[in-house]
C-alpha cells in the first residue's frame, strides 16, 4: 500500500505590478510609454535584478518626494510620478466635487465609546481639512452605558407610556450619555493614576539597585565599594547585639565576638577583655570595628593577590553581581505580593498606597542590607584552591573531590571559589 507523499507548493512569485482597482483610472498611452521608458533606464542603470527589495523600495520612495535629484534615473522616475499624479488628479478633484455637493461623508455611529475621545475621533473623520460632512450616532437602552447609568429607568418610563420602538431625542438624554461617559472616563483615570503610583514606588528601587549594580560593573578596583560593605555590616552586627542604649556593664561582647568571627575569621584575636580595654563608649567600640572591618578586608585583600594576582578584582565583581541579581528577584517577587495583600487594608480605613510605600521601603532596605551582608560575608570567607593538573592528581590519588566545567581545565593557575551567605541575626 503506498503511502502519500504530500507536495510542497511552490510559494508564489512576488510581482511588484499593482491591483488596477487601486487606481481611480486608466492612465493615457503617453504616461503609460513614459512609465515603462523610466523603468527601462533604471533596469539598464542599475542593472538586472542587481538591487536588493528593501534598497528598491527605498529608491522608488525618495523617487516620489520632493527631495533634490541628483541622479538621471531618480529625476526621471519622478517625471513620471508628477505626470501620473496630474492625471488622477484630474479625476479625484472631479469625485470630490461630486461627494461635497452630496453633503460630503457621512458618519453613522452605532453606539458611544466609554472615552468621549474616541467619538470625537470618529466625527472628525466627517470634516477632515473643511470638508463638508455630518455625523449621527444611534444607540440602544440596552447597550452597557445605559444599563450602568441609568438606562433602566428610562425603559420603565417607556413601558408605564406604552411607548414602543419610538426614537428618542433629547437634550436631556444627550447630556445624561455625556455625564456618564465623565465618569467612566474619571474612574479609568483614577485606575491609571493608581497603577502609575504603585509603578513609581517600584521604578524609584529599580534605579537605586541599577546603579549599584552599574558602579560594579563599571568599576576597575571594588575596594572603597567594599570597605563601605564592611563597615555598614558592622554596624549592622553592633545594633543586632550591642544596642547603642546598653550601658558598658551590660555589653554582651561575647556573643558580639562570636558573630564578628562568624563573618571573618580573620578577626580571631578578639577578646571581651581587649574590647574593653580600647573602646570605653558606644562610638569608640563602633569606631574599632570599622577600622578592624576594614583591615580584614585589605588584609583578605592581601592574601588572595598573592596566590593568584587579578583574582580579588574578578571575585569581588562575581559576588556583588549575582548578589544583587539573585536578591532582586526575590524582592520583586515579594513586593508583588505585597501589592496584592496590601488591598485589603482599606477595610481598616487605612491607605493601600501608603502601605505598599512603607512596606515596600522596608523590604528595599532589608534587600540592600542583605546584598552587603552576603557580599562582604563572601568575601571574607573567600579561599581560592589552586586546582592541580590532573595527571598528577592521579598519580598522588588524592581523596579530594575536584569539580571539572567539562572543558578539561589543566591550567595550574584555574581557581574555584565558593560565595556563602549568613545572617546577622542568626
Amino acid at each position: 500500500m503506498g503511502g502519500f507523499v504530500p507536495v510542497k507548493k511552490p510559494s508564489p512569485m512576488k510581482t511588484w505590478k499593482a491591483k488596477e482597482n487601486l487606481f481611480p483610472c486608466k492612465l493615457s498611452h503617453e504616461n503609460i510609454k513614459l512609465v515603462e521608458d523610466a523603468v527601462q533606464l533604471a533596469v539598464t542603470t542599475w542593472g538586472q535584478r542587481s538591487l536588493s527589495e528593501l534598497e528598491a523600495e527605498e529608491r522608488l520612495s525618495y523617487s516620489c518626494e520632493k527631495g533634490p535629484a541628483q541622479d538621471e534615473v531618480i529625476a526621471e522616475l519622478r517625471h513620471a510620478f508628477l505626470e501620473i499624479s496630474k492625471e488622477h488628479k484630474a479625476y479625484t478633484e472631479a469625485e470630490k466635487i461630486k461627494v461635497a455637493s452630496a453633503g460630503g461623508l457621512n458618519v453613522i455611529g452605532t453606539e458611544r465609546h466609554e472615552s468621549r475621545r474616541i467619538d470625537n475621533q470618529l466625527r472628525g473623520r466627517s470634516g477632515r481639512q473643511g470638508d463638508p460632512g455630518s455625523s449621527r450616532f444611534f444607540l440602544s437602552l440596552e447597550d452597557n452605558i445605559f444599563r450602568i447609568f441609568g438606562g433602566d429607568r428610562i425603559q420603565g418610563l417607556m413601558r408605564a407610556f406604552r411607548v414602543e420602538d419610538l426614537p428618542i431625542e433629547s437634550k436631556m438624554l444627550t447630556r445624561a450619555l455625556d455625564e456618564a461617559q465623565r465618569k467612566v472616563e474619571n474612574y479609568f483615570f483614577d485606575i491609571r493614576k493608581q497603577l502609575f503610583e504603585y509603578d513609581e514606588v517600584l521604578n524609584s528601587q529599580r534605579d537605586r539597585v541599577y546603579v549599584e549594580r552599574r558602579r560594579a560593573l563599571e568599576s576597575d578596583d571594588h575596594e572603597s565599594l567594599l570597605i563601605e560593605y564592611a563597615v555598614l555590616t558592622m554596624d549592622d552586627i553592633l545594633e543586632a547585639n550591642v544596642g547603642p542604649d546598653v550601658p558598658k556593664e551590660s555589653w554582651d561582647l561575647d556573643k558580639l565576638i562570636a558573630k564578628l568571627q562568624q563573618y571573618c575569621y580573620l578577626l580571631d584575636d578578639l577578646t571581651p577583655e581587649l574590647l574593653s580595654k580600647s573602646c570605653s563608649t558606644y562610638e569608640d567600640l563602633r569606631e574599632y570595628l570599622h577600622i578592624r572591618g576594614r583591615e580584614a578586608y585589605l588584609k583578605k585583600k592581601d592574601i588572595v593577590e598573592k596566590q593568584a594576582p587579578g583574582l580579588m578584582k574578578e571575585a569581588e565583581r562575581f559576588l556583588i553581581l549575582s548578589n544583587i541579581d539573585r536578591l532582586w528577584k526575590e524582592h520583586l517577587q515579594a513586593i508583588k505580593f505585597v501589592q496584592q495583600a496590601v488591598g485589603l487594608r482599606g477595610y481598616a480605613q487605612r491607605d493601600p498606597l501608603i502601605e505598599y510605600k512603607l512596606e515596600g521601603y522596608n523590604l528595599f532596605l532589608e534587600m540592600m542590607a542583605q546584598i552587603r551582608r552576603n557580599v562582604i560575608y563572601a568575601v571574607y570567607q573567600f579561599k581560592p584552591v589552586m586546582v592541580k593538573d590532573q595527571e598528577q592528581l592521579q598519580k598522588e590519588k588524592s581523596s579530594e573531590s575536584l569539580s571539572d566545567d567539562g572543558a578539561g581545565i589543566k591550567n595550574p593557575n584555574a581557581v574555584r571559589a565558593v560565595e556563602s551567605s549568613s545572617s546577622v541575626n542568626r
